[in-house]
């Protein structure tokens, strides 16, 4: 028998082939609550827009990216060579909006045959070789009612607009424990009404207004802050970039963006002390609102938020508002 096994990227794909699996290994290696995942046909089609998108943003080499993405896609193309396929992803944000699009993929192809998901209610990192194994024990049988629903939620990600995912966030899914939490979480990124932050933005910009914070400070309180940790040190340092070089910034002490690939860039961005300006101040305070100070500029999955107005969604009474 022949397996393929998909999971969220390279650390657990490492501890999956250290655990002894004899499966062909595919790491999906995208964080798609990042930048745009709009409707399109193909999975290629998307790829070339989100490997131009992780490029741009966290300056990678553009070609290099992109023949990542093709070898990733040419390898799911090849589904019919593999008896079996098992899907390995975690509860978080980040691994739920992967596994969707990956089912989405073989909806597409009206595959159901020798699928298996194995999901994990902790992170397969905090597992030894010796001790990851044991999820696979409860592993689920893909079924067309399955993949049904992971078509019609992917739909609905990549749609213009989040309003479906604020009506399917408010109830279980059947066949995803998980995903209802991943989904109420990502809505909370969109712009609170008032300040005009996202929930990341907010914890940020708070702990800075408490005291002088390094980024890679408030990376680690971000992630103890999280119920289910999502994001990793190059988004994050992003959000940080969005917020001290816009046109009235809101933190100072970073002299220059984020660069993974400068090696003195990046110890002294990580290790910067920053803290909130003027502006900064008023915005935490609700005194005034960032995306009328500063507008927006990014998408949240299908939705392009652009402008002096956006979509919101308000953390108290879990609403969705309009862009007014």
């Amino acid at each position: 028998m022949t397996t393929l096994l998909i999971t969220d990227g390279d650390q657990t794909a490492d501890l999956l082939a250290a655990a002894g699996s004899r499966a062909i290994i595919l790491p999906w290696r995208d964080a798609l609550h990042d930048g745009p995942i709009p409707a399109l046909d193909t999975l290629e089609a998307l790829s070339a827009v989100r490997a131009e998108h992780l490029a741009s943003v966290f300056k990678f080499d553009p070609g290099t990216v992109a023949a990542t993405f093709g070898e990733r896609d040419a390898v799911m193309r090849r589904h019919a060579e593999f008896d079996r396929i098992e899907l390995w992803f975690e509860h978080d944000l980040y691994d739920q909006l992967q596994l969707l699009q990956v089912l989405d993929f073989f909806a597409r192809e009206e595959r159901t045959e020798g699928i298996v998901i194995v999901q994990a209610d902790s992170f397969f990192a905090l597992e030894r070789p010796d001790t990851v194994m044991r999820f696979a024990i409860d592993g689920m049988r893909v079924s067309p009612a399955v993949l049904n629903t992971a078509r019609t939620i992917w739909d609905e990600l990549t749609a213009p607009t989040p309003e479906a995912i604020a009506k399917r966030a408010t109830k279980p899914i059947r066949g995803f424990p998980f995903l209802q939490a991943a989904l109420a979480r990502f809505l909370e990124e969109l712009p609170q009404p008032g300040t005009g932050l996202n929930r990341t933005e907010m914890r940020l910009l708070d702990a800075v207004g408490m005291e002088e914070m390094s980024p890679a400070a408030l990376f680690h309180q971000a992630r103890e802050a999280e119920e289910a940790p999502f994001m990793g040190t190059w988004p994050f340092y992003a959000v940080i970039d969005s917020l001290a070089f816009c046109d009235f910034p809101l933190l100072r002490g970073v002299h220059a963006p984020y660069s993974h690939a400068d090696s003195e860039v990046h110890a002294e961005y990580v290790t910067a002390p920053l803290s909130l300006t003027d502006v900064g101040e008023d915005i935490l305070s609700g005194a005034q609102d960032q995306v009328s100070t500063n507008g927006i500029k990014r998408w949240w999955g299908g939705t392009e938020l652009n402008g002096f107005k956006s979509w919101r969604f308000n953390r108290e009474t879990r609403t969705l508002l309009d862009p007014r």
